[in-house]
């Protein structure tokens, strides 16, 4: 029966300096394992001879001559090195896989990056060797034979122990600091050098490769997934931030407005100190009214512009004071969180009580935590308060933020009046 065209196998032609170096070594390691044979031989035939030889004697030491008939083991190399270098070749024919240096090579050697640190990087590395699917592509019918080093960053597999006396591969992890990770795939020497190389040193370093990129890719995917995952949930919670801050401030601009309407009909001139109050207070929480952290000197600053417009209301009934240390003042706070502390000791202690009433705020750290308290000497604790729109936003955006590293608590003070206090750890 006729082969079909397309089943036609393709004719290469190897290059024919790299068949007589294949051939030229093949036979160099065959000599080379035959005279190791031989002196091992020889060196045993000594020690015999030697235990056996006479003390004394005219014909004492013996004489050696080599006979024609022992030097035709030589010559045996060429006959088999021949006949395995021709199916080799062969081979290489049929597949239509031209011939080249790595493939008689005894110590061929591959390079793999990493997209993970070291450790994980040597943690993947030792997963995958050790595993079954890698003992069934290097042919050894069952997990390899393992061997490592984590101190030096090295392992060793192979099919039978010792693991380093025949066809051991060699995997090590390094690199330079700041660099990607290098794993450096490599056939260690061993008996199997002084035989004619088929090409398995190269496929298992290639496959040792092979699956070692495989798991680096598979977990970069599962990393950027990872790392998308964050950036999802972070933009969703700058959007949900954004959307918690947005009702903190036509919540104050609304009731400074109506206190600046109700002076505008009975004080035109305090009226107009408010609003001079009101236009450097929005010149300076405009530009940050939207981000999602500021410093707690410009939050102090606000509060003070805050509690300005509120004496110009309530006159004698308010008195305020801030007390801060200057080295916290640069330190990051979140932005309205305070006016909204200072507006609800107004709005629920100050304005309810009969008399007149002082708020006092305070910032100091307190071990690794920066702890800024809202003290007022109002009414104290009522059942509106908690019903408030205010305490609720900050406890919300605090956990956004900050989850269990900061808190709010709301008091009663010892001589009356509420202190509310914001604590923020360092992350």
């Amino acid at each position: 029966m006729k082969t079909p065209f397309y089943l036609t196998p393709v004719e290469i032609e190897h290059d024919r300096r790299l068949v007589r170096r294949y051939w030229r070594q093949s036979l160099l390691r065959m000599w080379g394992a035959l005279a190791v044979g031989v002196l091992i031989l020889f060196s045993v035939a000594i020690g015999l001879l030697s235990s056996i030889a006479p003390a004394t004697g005219p014909n004492t030491g013996w004489r050696w001559s080599v006979p024609l008939s022992m030097i035709w083991p030589v010559l045996i190399p060429f006959v088999g090195v021949g006949s395995m270098v021709r199916h080799r070749l062969k081979e290489l024919t049929e597949a239509g896989t031209p011939l080249t240096a790595e493939m008689f090579s005894a110590r061929p050697s591959r390079m793999v990056l990493s997209p993970l640190d070291p450790l994980t990087t040597y943690n993947v590395c030792t997963e995958t060797l050790s595993g079954l699917a890698m003992g069934m592509a290097l042919g050894y019918g069952g997990p390899a034979v393992f061997s490592y080093f984590p101190f030096h960053g090295r392992i060793l597999i192979g099919p039978r122990r010792p693991v380093w006396l025949t066809q051991c591969t060699e995997v090590v992890v390094g690199g330079e600091p700041g660099q990607p990770v290098e794993v450096r795939i490599r056939r260690r020497f061993g008996l199997d050098f002084f035989t004619v190389q088929r090409g398995g040193a190269l496929h298992a370093v290639e496959s040792v490769a092979a699956h070692l990129r495989t798991q680096f890719e598979q977990r970069e995917r599962a990393l950027r997934a990872i790392r998308r995952e964050q950036e999802l949930e972070r933009a969703a919670l700058n959007a949900k931030l954004s959307a918690l801050q947005a009702q903190v401030e036509p919540h104050f601009l609304f009731n400074t407005l109506a206190n600046l309407k109700y002076l505008i009909r009975t004080d035109a001139n305090t009226a107009q100190q408010m609003l001079d109050h009101l236009v450097g207070y929005l010149q300076n929480a405009l530009p940050d009214m939207r981000s999602v952290s500021s410093t707690l000197e410009r939050e102090l600053a606000l509060a003070r512009s805050y509690l300005s417009i509120m004496q110009i209301r309530m006159g004698q009934r308010l008195q305020f004071r801030i007390e801060a240390d200057d080295a916290l003042l640069a330190r990051p706070f979140p932005p309205a969180m305070l006016i909204s502390l200072v507006e609800n000791a107004v709005k629920h202690g100050l304005e309810r009580a009969s008399r007149p009433g002082a708020i006092t705020i305070t910032a100091k750290q307190l071990g690794d935590a920066l702890c800024v308290q809202v003290i007022d000497d109002g009414v104290g604790l009522t059942e509106q308060m908690g019903q408030g729109f205010g305490l609720a936003n900050i406890h919300e955006r605090l956990q956004l933020l900050y989850g269990d590293k900061a808190a709010l608590s709301v008091t009663a003070a010892e001589h009356g009046g509420v202190v509310a206090t914001l604590a923020i750890n360092k992350e």
